[in-house]
C-alpha cells in the first residue's frame, strides 16, 4: 500500500532519555550491626573512664585556665617573700627557724633546681630586715599579712570562675568578704606549715633510717626502696596540698571523694611534669636571655606550671563530681550531696 506524502515525512517521536537512578544504599547487613555493637560494648569500659578527663579539659579550656594562670602567677610572685617569712615564723613555733630555712631550701632545691633556690634564700633575707619602731612594725605585720594572703584571694577568684554556675555569690559587705578571705588565707598558711612540718619530720626520719640501714644491714636494694619511700612522701603531701587549695574556693564545692581523685591527678601531672620543665629550663637558652634575670623567669615559669596544674586538678574534681551524678541519674537514684560550703 502506497504512502501518503504526509505520512511519509512525519517526524518520529523519540522518547526522552531518564537518567538513571542509583538504587538506595542497602542497611549494612544484621551480622554487621551485631558486630559493632558488641566491639562498641566491649570498649565501653575503655572509653568510658575517659570521658570526665575531656569533659575536665574543656572546661578548664573554657574557664581559660593558661590565663588565670598567668594571674595567679603574678600575685604568687608578689606574696613569695611575705609568704615565706610568715610560714617559717608559724613552723618556728615548733622547729628551729635556721633548720626550718635550709630544709625548705634543700626541698626546693631538690625539685626546682639551685636557681629558684637561690631566689628563695634571697627572699627570707630580705624579709627579715627588721622594722625600726613600734608603729613600722605593726604597718609591716599588716603588709607581711596582706602579701601572704594575696595569692589566695586569687586562687579563690579562679576556682569560682572555674566553677561558675554552680555556687551562688557570696552575701554580705565587700570589706568582710575581703577581711575574711584574708584570714581564711592565714588559716591556710598555717594549715600549710603544718603538712610543711609533717614532710619535713617523715624525710627527716627517713634519711634517719637509711643511714643505720645503711650502717647495719647488707641488703642490696634498700637505696632504691629508700627513694621510692621518699617519693610516696611527696606524692602524699602533694595530694593534701591540692586537696587543701581546693577547699579554699566559696560556696558548694565538690564531694571531698571527687576533691581527692582530683588532687590525685594533680599530683600525678605535677610528679611528672616536673621533671619535663626541670629538663626543659635545663636546656632552653629562652632563660639565660634574662642574664641577672633569669632565676626569677625561672621562679615564674615554676609557678605558673604549677598553677595550671592546680586549676585542672580543680576541673577534674568537678567533672568527677559530674560524671557520678550522671552514673545516679541512670540508675534512678538521687546525686550524693556535695561538700558544704567553706
Amino acid at each position: 500500500m502506497a504512502l501518503s506524502p504526509r505520512s511519509a515525512y512525519a517526524p518520529t517521536m523519540i522518547a526522552p532519555v531518564r537518567p538513571a537512578v542509583a538504587p538506595p544504599p542497602s542497611a549494612p547487613a544484621p551480622a554487621l550491626q551485631g558486630a559493632l555493637q558488641r566491639l562498641a560494648h566491649a570498649l565501653e569500659p575503655v572509653w568510658r573512664p575517659l570521658v570526665p578527663f575531656g569533659r575536665a579539659a574543656q572546661m578548664w579550656l573554657d574557664a581559660e585556665g593558661l590565663r588565670m594562670s598567668a594571674a595567679m602567677s603574678f600575685y604568687g610572685m608578689l606574696s613569695l617573700a611575705p609568704l615565706l617569712l610568715l610560714l617559717v615564723g608559724v613552723m618556728g613555733w615548733w622547729m628551729d627557724r635556721s633548720y626550718l630555712e635550709s630544709s625548705l631550701i634543700a626541698q626546693v632545691q631538690s625539685v626546682m633546681g639551685q636557681q629558684v633556690a637561690d631566689v628563695i634564700r634571697q627572699a627570707l633575707v630580705s624579709a627579715q630586715e627588721p622594722a625600726e619602731g613600734r608603729l613600722a612594725s605593726i604597718v609591716g605585720f599588716v603588709v607581711l599579712l596582706s602579701g601572704a594572703t594575696g595569692v589566695f584571694v586569687e586562687l579563690q577568684s579562679a576556682l569560682s570562675q572555674l566553677w561558675r554556675g554552680d555556687s551562688p555569690a557570696e552575701q554580705g559587705a565587700a570589706w568582710w568578704r575581703m577581711a575574711s578571705l584574708r584570714l581564711r588565707g592565714l588559716a591556710y598558711v598555717m594549715a600549710l606549715g603544718f603538712l610543711l612540718m609533717v614532710s619535713l619530720a617523715m624525710s627527716t626520719l627517713i634519711n634517719l633510717f637509711a643511714g643505720w640501714a645503711g650502717a647495719h644491714l647488707a641488703f642490696a636494694p634498700l637505696a632504691p626502696a629508700i627513694q621510692v619511700l621518699n617519693e610516696a612522701v611527696a606524692f602524699g603531701f602533694a595530694v593534701a596540698l591540692f586537696v587543701g587549695l581546693m577547699r579554699i574556693g566559696v560556696g558548694t564545692k565538690p564531694p571531698m571523694r571527687c576533691l581527692v581523685g582530683g588532687a590525685v591527678v594533680g599530683a600525678t601531672l605535677f610528679t611528672v611534669g616536673k621533671q619535663l620543665l626541670a629538663w626543659y629550663l635545663s636546656t632552653a637558652a629562652v632563660v639565660s636571655a634574662y642574664g641577672a634575670a633569669g632565676s626569677l623567669v625561672v621562679l615564674l615559669m615554676w609557678i605558673y606550671f604549677s598553677s595550671a596544674v592546680l586549676l585542672f586538678s580543680a576541673s577534674c574534681a568537678r567533672a568527677f563530681q559530674q560524671a557520678r551524678d550522671a552514673q545516679a541519674a541512670r540508675e534512678g537514684q538521687s546525686p550524693p550531696p556535695a561538700a558544704s560550703p567553706g
